[in-house]
């Protein structure tokens, strides 16, 4: 019996660690806010570590470019905003997911719900 307590209490621990470890990589993401400008500075975007689209700010400059190149603006400073946001999120990520354990276990989980689509 002394054995199976040795266990439990091991798990414990460690599902209290995986949980603190996991509010602090929440928080960090939490702080990713990217801005973003357009090759010629007419508009920028900020979006947040999930590609969200928090803020755009449209000079008048921009509103002179036309439906076309308006939106081709708008889409690279998001999509610049966009990468680099989640360059910060994967660096920010990285020393949690390439534990050994935590590896093992998104592995773990991989296979058991097959590729993503």
């Amino acid at each position: 019996m002394e054995y199976l307590d040795q266990w439990n209490e091991e798990q414990r621990r460690a599902a209290a660690d995986w949980r603190r470890k996991n509010r602090q990589l929440q928080q960090a993401l939490a702080q990713i806010t990217v801005r973003a400008s357009s090759r010629n500075g007419e508009l920028s975007a900020t979006v947040d570590a999930h590609g969200k689209v928090t803020d755009l700010r449209i000079t008048p400059q921009a509103l002179r470019l036309g439906e076309v190149q308006l939106r081709k603006a708008l889409l690279e400073a998001i999509q610049r905003a966009h990468s680099d946001a989640q360059r910060q999120a994967e660096a920010i990520a990285r020393p949690y997911t390439e534990e050994p354990a935590t590896a093992a276990a998104m592995t773990f989980i991989r296979d058991i719900l097959g590729p993503s689509t």
